[in-house]
């Protein structure tokens, strides 16, 4: 629990920051800028080049995906008995912010040596977020979406060519012995990858801003991503990474960590324009988890085992 304080404190820091003048929204802007495009990359690039690909794995891959589609359809069940009058409420359900926050939670008590096993338990989403979220994000701004869109925002993600220049690296790995010239490369990736967790916390701290306007509809999207999630992830940490699979820990301390995380913050990019109601709703509801994940998470850091 202690560990994890750290990130908290930055948080807090970044949130009474909102008062003076050390930190701006241009400032934060190019901080988050710096984190997609440089920091988080280089974090990714690391975790999923020291990842343990096994066939058995794609399993758990496969079920994470599933998850997040499911979480999208029972939103769409759901929006009418809860009276959300709103599109985005499913869309809030699937997915999970893991660069923005998950790995900086994750890594803050599980320490980096274990990167690697949080890659595998992420990889599973990121297919989710890129290839199904935001088709349903650019179609429910655009009224359609072509599969070139795609594969043009998945191909030029600093984050997805990360992801696989480091599956890349640790499949040549296996063979290929590493230059000498590699570890000089990769302490500075590492000085680099080093950045996302305060950056990222202190951002998230000062982007703290909820509003009475669409308060309601955060508080139900929050208690039903949160009892699903959590429910979900007890079961696969049981069934299919314990029993099934014999998985070390870690991989259910990973999976519940991920599933404990907001919404990814890609749904804010990709709204419509002077759309007011939905984006107070949604900035809301990823500012109010983003707070009540830190909490969940340090908690169920002692609590389960």
């Amino acid at each position: 629990m202690y560990t994890i304080l750290p990130v908290l404190f930055l948080f807090i820091l970044g949130f009474l920051l909102q008062k003076g003048s050390t930190l701006t929204d241009a400032s934060v802007a190019g901080a988050k800028r710096i984190v997609s495009d440089l920091a988080l990359p280089a974090l990714l690039f690391q975790a999923f080049s020291s990842m343990e690909i096994e066939s058995k794995y794609l399993l758990l891959v496969a079920a994470i995906f599933l998850v997040c589609l499911l979480m999208v359809l029972l939103g769409k069940a759901l929006a009418k008995p809860l009276r959300m009058d709103t599109p985005y409420f499913p869309l809030l359900l699937g997915g999970f912010e893991m660069g923005m926050l998950g790995y900086a939670l994750f890594l803050s008590i599980y320490g980096n040596e274990h990167v690697g096993k949080m890659a595998l338990i992420d990889l599973g989403q990121v297919l989710f977020v890129f290839f199904v979220l935001m088709a349903f994000l650019i179609r429910e701004r655009d009224g359609a979406h072509t599969a070139k869109a795609l594969l043009r925002q998945f191909i030029t993600s600093p984050v997805i060519l990360a992801i696989f220049g480091g599956i890349v690296v640790s499949v040549a790995g296996s063979y290929v012995p590493p230059h000498p010239l590699w570890k000089a490369v990769n302490e500075a990736i590492t000085l680099l990858a080093g950045l996302t967790t305060p950056l990222i916390a202190l951002s998230i701290g000062y982007g703290i801003h909820i509003k009475k306007e669409g308060l309601s509809w955060s508080l139900k999207t929050i208690v039903v991503r949160k009892t699903v999630l959590l429910t979900l992830a007890l079961i696969i940490n049981h069934f299919l990474i314990d029993r099934l699979l014999g998985m070390d820990s870690i991989y259910r301390y990973a999976l519940l960590v991920m599933f404990l995380t907001p919404p990814p913050f890609v749904v804010t990019i990709y709204m419509r324009p002077n759309d007011k109601v939905n984006a107070d709703y949604v900035d809301n509801t990823l500012s109010l988890d983003s707070l009540i994940s830190i909490l969940m998470v340090m908690l169920f850091s002692v609590v389960y085992s």
